[in-house]
């Protein structure tokens, strides 16, 4: 028996597949249980929080919406985290307070982050109505330095973005970080399913429908346990769909705007109870 975790993100899911620590996985001893050291946890922790992020962006924004950088100039720079954030609260006031006028409600993620230099900055995703000019709407809300907008795309699901805004979070040059988010998001919620089968399928079957999505399907060893696990996600097929687009392609079709993406890796991804619970 193994436990299948599902987490329904719209046009998207996240399969995980894993063995319970006390039923053991087939061909393979039973190990004594040890704790997981710091160094596990934080990795683990580390990983939470970006794949958390993931399916919020994956959940509520598409291609189109808007990653949005805003910076101080450095006579404008404020003094703590706590004046950063209340000028991030009163921008995102008046941003709200735009969309309602066009008829839209906002919706955003953001985090806010200040470095041992007194570099500040703030990194928002927010949705892209087609009733307002966006951009020029911050323009005018933004009076303390720069403005960038990276337009969204789902190549790599948003994990590059979602590890990108979550990355300065365990930096040690960064005295401080502040994570908010809208209270109208869908916050997708894990279905647990126990599957009465001693092995899963490798490669899964996938429904019809659905399509593997490149490089998600990722088998692993639990370090803790000894067991495997097993990790991928789907794309919903619409009759209509066309051949996705490249990363260089997009690219060059928003010439002019600022990229501003981290990369990201596959490592941390070993569970030994359902993930967000670490």
């Amino acid at each position: 028996m193994y436990t299948k975790v599902t987490y329904d993100l719209g046009e998207v899911r996240e399969i995980q597949k894993y063995y319970p620590a006390n039923y053991g996985a087939p061909g393979c001893p039973r190990k004594e249980k040890r704790k997981k050291t710091p160094e596990e946890i934080k990795k683990q922790n580390e990983t939470n929080k970006v794949r958390k992020v993931q399916r919020l962006i994956l959940a509520n924004f598409t291609e189109g919406d808007i990653h949005l950088n805003l910076t101080y100039r450095k006579d404008l720079r404020p003094d703590t985290l706590e004046e950063a954030v209340a000028q991030r609260a009163k921008f995102l006031r008046d941003l709200k307070r735009a969309y309602r006028r066009a008829g839209p409600d906002l919706k955003y993620i953001g985090v806010t982050e200040i470095g041992s230099r007194g570099a500040v900055h703030h990194h928002i995703v927010i949705n892209n109505p087609d009733e307002l000019n966006v951009m020029k709407v911050i323009q005018k809300i933004w009076p303390y330095g720069q403005q960038y907008q990276t337009p969204l795309y789902e190549e790599g699901e948003y994990e590059q973005l979602s590890s990108y805004l979550m990355k300065d979070e365990t930096k040690e040059e960064i005295t401080g970080t502040s994570y908010t988010s809208s209270r109208n998001l869908i916050r997708p919620e894990p279905v647990r399913e126990k599957i009465l089968h001693k092995r899963w399928r490798d490669p899964p079957k996938v429904p019809k429908g659905w399509e593997m999505i490149k490089d998600t399907l990722f088998n692993g060893v639990n370090p803790v346990t000894g067991y495997p696990y097993q990790r991928y996600m789907l794309r919903r097929i619409h009759e209509s769909q066309h051949i996705h687009v490249s990363d260089d392609t997009r690219r060059k079709k928003t010439t002019g705007v600022r990229d501003i993406r981290a990369g990201s890796g596959h490592e941390g991804e070993c569970y030994e109870d359902p993930p967000d619970k670490v």
